[in-house]
């Protein structure tokens, strides 16, 4: 009797001892897919700072010369060149206080060098009767280049705009 319950307690001390001296190894595949995603959601980080910072070079280095973006207004533009040059008056405007796009899912594929990016993101204008925040979704389409990931497409959605009357037209 004492012996099995010499065995017992070995069991037990080895069921909780083990997963503490082995924890489960990630695949490479994994390992891949955690590096990426962190990569992709610096390159956002990276973005971001760039629109505050109203800094078009910075802007488009995240960017293929051929990227597609559909704004949240549903207009297109095509190639990083029309891109930033659709952007360049609003870096300069004072009334634009900025976009910032927030990651809420990365996915990396697991044939093809792409990766989705699906997020939420805010614009804000001051107004004369007070600051206009316009909101939506976001859903990017990112390629591993050898340079790095940049962004193919980008695919905006306004859904809500509060604070000033400008909502409305």
């Amino acid at each position: 009797m004492k012996k099995l319950l010499r065995i017992d307690l070995l069991i037990v001390a080895l069921a909780v001892i083990t997963p503490l001296v082995s924890p489960a190894q990630n695949t490479p595949k994994q390992q891949a897919a955690t590096t990426d995603e962190a990569a992709i959601r610096a390159l956002r980080a990276q973005s971001n700072q760039a629109i505050q910072s109203r800094d078009l070079t910075a802007f488009g280095q995240t960017m293929l010369p051929d990227i597609d973006v559909t704004r949240g207004s549903g207009s297109h533009v095509s190639g990083r060149d029309s891109v930033l040059a659709s952007v360049a008056p609003q870096f300069k405007d004072a009334t634009f206080l900025g976009y910032v796009r927030t990651t809420d899912s990365i996915q990396i594929s697991t044939f093809n060098p792409l990766a989705a990016e699906h997020g939420h993101w805010t614009g804000r204008f001051q107004r004369p009767d007070g600051i206009q925040t316009i909101t939506g979704t976001y859903l990017s389409m990112w390629r591993k280049t050898e340079s790095g990931w940049k962004i193919r497409s980008e695919l905006f959605v306004s859904l809500g705009c509060t604070g000033s009357a400008d909502c409305g037209k």
